[in-house]
């Protein structure tokens, strides 16, 4: 509990009382340490990059303002839906890299898990457009450094209930620093579960393994194009 105190500010009393709140709205939907677990909303993956040892920032919230996530910037995208608050918003990156240049070079890879009516169908999608993984790019982001940022909202598409999980890993990019190969550095999955009346809980964001990594990427045959 007291690393929660840190991240979010909270005293133990008043983390209590909004656990206590949140219980009660989401109708008990939520633990007192799920609300804990998701009150937490900044974590610090630590892992190597060439050799340098480097952190990897993730702020994880609940959305509250549709303007202030971008849905504005979104051609076409309701903004007034009252709907678009209450889902997670997550963003990734790096308030500083101990690498400079060319050693800098990483990316995001994301999945995306759908559970629709309490397991009646289940869909794995590598999270970018149809014609980006037809050319070979299933990156997310990249960059010098790569910076992530996402916030999906009312995505039923007509099931009565859906649990969307993201699985984000970190990926150093293939190239002539580590003999042309995708290499896992770090990851997390986070998410929420929704249905006709909004959405009805935000997952905990959990830190991924390289096992996680492996058997996500050989699902979706992202190793194939990219050996290891």
């Amino acid at each position: 509990m007291k690393n929660i105190m840190e991240d979010t500010g909270f005293t133990v009393e008043q983390a209590l009382d909004e656990a206590d709140w949140l219980a009660e709205d989401s109708n008990e939907r939520m633990t007192h340490e799920e609300v804990f677990r998701t009150l937490k909303s900044r974590v610090t993956i630590p892992f190597t990059l060439h050799g340098i040892e480097e952190n990897l920032t993730v702020e994880y919230t609940q959305g509250t303002d549709p303007r202030e996530i971008g849905y504005d910037a979104l051609q076409g995208f309701p903004i007034d839906k009252i709907c678009c608050t209450g889902y997670p918003v997550m963003h990734g990156y790096f308030e500083h890299m101990n690498a400079t240049g060319y050693r800098r070079s990483c990316g995001f890879i994301q999945f995306v898990e759908r559970i629709e009516n309490y397991g009646e169908n289940r869909e794995l999608s590598v999270d970018v457009s149809d014609e980006n993984l037809e050319k070979g790019n299933p990156y997310f982001a990249y960059g010098y450094p790569a910076e992530i940022f996402d916030a999906p909202c009312c995505n039923l598409a007509g099931c009565r209930h859906l649990k969307w999980t993201a699985y984000t890993y970190l990926v150093d990019l293939p190239s002539r620093m580590n003999s042309n190969k995708l290499k896992f550095l770090g990851g997390y999955s986070w998410g929420y579960e929704e249905d006709e009346n909004g959405p009805q809980r935000i997952l905990p964001l959990e830190i991924l393994t390289e096992n996680d990594w492996e058997k996500h990427a050989t699902e979706k045959g992202i190793l194939k194009v990219f050996p290891i």
